[in-house]
């Protein structure tokens, strides 16, 4: 297999190397990019909470640690001089740790680099110049909130007067048809979406967009799987912990899913004001997960309890979700201050026919360092999304940032956060129901400094006040937060 992968990579630095010496005749340009990110956590008393997804616990003692990491990613771009056409190819290395097992230990990384990018880029001939065509593993931005990352399609950007569009196919999840009796032809998880961005003013932007989502998959539960899951011993199908688009598509996951979102987003400036929102909703049907060979399993259950499997019966879901983002700010000589919040909607009954929380498809949310993806070593975090569990998220955030001089900038962070419906399960050390919403209150800073003209020396921390919903995260509950949470990250970071 590593043969395969080398001569594989081989085949591609000869063909970047003819690229290269046949420029000029071929009329192709070829930019070469890089993003080496080096990262390190400081220090943390949690670190058994940053395990990533929600799958992190808190112990009644601290967990110290800190290691040493990088991440790397290198692109090129081979165009056309006249810029009709262009080729696109990245890869990375993510989030090797200094001395782990199987990948950065002695004598080198044990081959861990991906495919992040590859696609292909045109204009499409015989209509206006703004019109281009995308197809391969390319990003996606539709909503930061919603859908933001890599994802497999076809998509067209252009214009129109004062407006800008995108439409797009995508294909996160595919269902194998292996012979001609398979029912499976359109079980695959497939995404269209369009989006409509005005631009006829200065300092404001307005957008349009919708997201309709889709697929039918059966999933097996073998034999030797029963008792653990009907006792209660495995963690089976999705939970609330796993409550976002792409996991639907997760082997042992399988549902009947017609999903629609629609929203706008935008911003104004006024200066020395200004405004940035998103607002979302979402509606359609989640039907009960289908196991071929265990009947009693046929619901897609966001219980209290993520091991509780008990007491299951059958049920199709009706979504309607939705999501309010707001920025306030001001800009005063090197000042910025800016006060964030957001609501999403979160499921306030798991026994009921509906279900009421925003399900986001694929993101990166840095809002929080302790809850999010805000520490710089950010392959290791306790989620990426903007909600917790299926219970939403209602934020409160002042910022401040101050740009010292053009090398040094520094700010600090404040956010009261609660879900927007109570985080409920039965403490396992009291045996009492428990139903809590605050999640906390947590303070953040950071300096950053450019030590050379592509090169970033950065620092931040966070500190959280654990609310009392924490407690639902902790291995010892009892129905009070016992553990706050700090961690602290710096990286140098060479772009170009």
């Amino acid at each position: 297999m590593q043969k395969f992968r080398w001569a594989w990579l081989g085949l591609l630095l000869c063909g970047v190397a003819y690229v290269l010496m046949a420029g000029p005749a071929m009329a192709v340009k070829v930019d070469f990019h890089g993003d080496m990110n080096h990262r390190f956590l400081l220090g943390t008393n949690h670190n058994d909470f940053f395990q990533g997804e929600h799958n992190g616990k808190l112990d009644d003692d601290d967990v110290y640690d800190n290691f040493g990491e990088i991440k790397y990613r290198f692109w090129f771009e081979a165009a056309s001089d006249d810029g009709d056409y262009k080729g696109v190819f990245a890869t990375e290395v993510g989030g090797l740790h200094f001395g782990a097992d199987d990948e950065m230990d002695y004598s080198g990384d044990e081959v861990q680099m991906e495919v992040r990018w590859g696609y292909f880029d045109f204009q499409l001939p015989f209509v206006d110049q703004e019109s281009r065509m995308r197809m391969g593993l390319q990003p996606i931005n539709i909503n930061p909130f919603l859908w933001k990352e890599t994802v497999g399609g076809v998509t067209l950007n252009g214009a129109a007067g004062v407006f800008d569009y995108q439409l797009g196919w995508l294909r996160g999840y595919e269902a194998n048809v292996a012979s001609e009796d398979d029912e499976d032809l359109l079980d695959d998880q497939d995404s269209f979406y369009g989006r409509l961005d005005y631009k006829g003013m200065d300092n404001f932007k307005l957008g349009l967009f919708a997201l309709y989502q889709m697929q039918d998959t059966d999933k097996t539960a073998d034999s030797d799987q029963q008792d653990k899951i009907l006792g209660g011993d495995l963690n089976y199908g999705l939970t609330p912990a796993m409550y976002e688009f792409k996991n639907f598509g997760y082997e042992d996951v399988g549902a009947d899913i017609s999903l629609a979102t629609f929203g706008l987003d935008g911003s104004m400036g006024f200066d020395p004001f200004f405004v940035n929102w998103d607002a979302m909703y979402q509606t359609g049907s989640i039907d009960r997960l289908q196991y071929a060979s265990l009947d009693d399993l046929n619901d897609l259950r966001f219980g209290d309890n993520e091991f509780d499997f008990n007491d299951l019966d059958t049920k199709d879901y009706d979504v309607s979700a939705y999501f309010a983002h707001l920025d306030l700010g001001m800009n005063w000589n090197k000042h910025t201050f800016t006060y964030t919040f957001w609501y999403t909607s979160g499921d306030d009954d798991p026994d009921d026919d509906d279900l009421d929380a925003f399900m986001a498809t694929d993101i990166d949310r840095a809002d929080s360092i302790v809850l999010m993806e805000g520490g710089y070593a950010d392959d290791d975090y306790f989620t990426e999304r903007h909600y917790i569990l299926d219970r939403g998220f209602i934020m409160n955030k002042l910022g401040w940032d101050y740009q010292v001089n053009e090398k040094l900038q520094v700010g600090l962070a404040g956010m009261y956060m609660m879900t927007s419906e109570d985080v409920e399960y039965k403490s396992k050390l009291t045996g009492e129901n428990v139903s809590e919403d605050e999640l906390g209150m947590e303070v953040d800073g950071y300096v950053k400094y450019q030590l050379f003209e592509n090169v970033e020396l950065a620092w931040n921390a966070g500190y959280l006040a654990a609310g009392d919903a924490m407690d639902y995260f902790e291995r010892e509950q009892d129905g009070d937060s016992d553990e706050d949470i700090w961690r602290s990250d710096m990286r140098i970071r060479y772009k170009f």
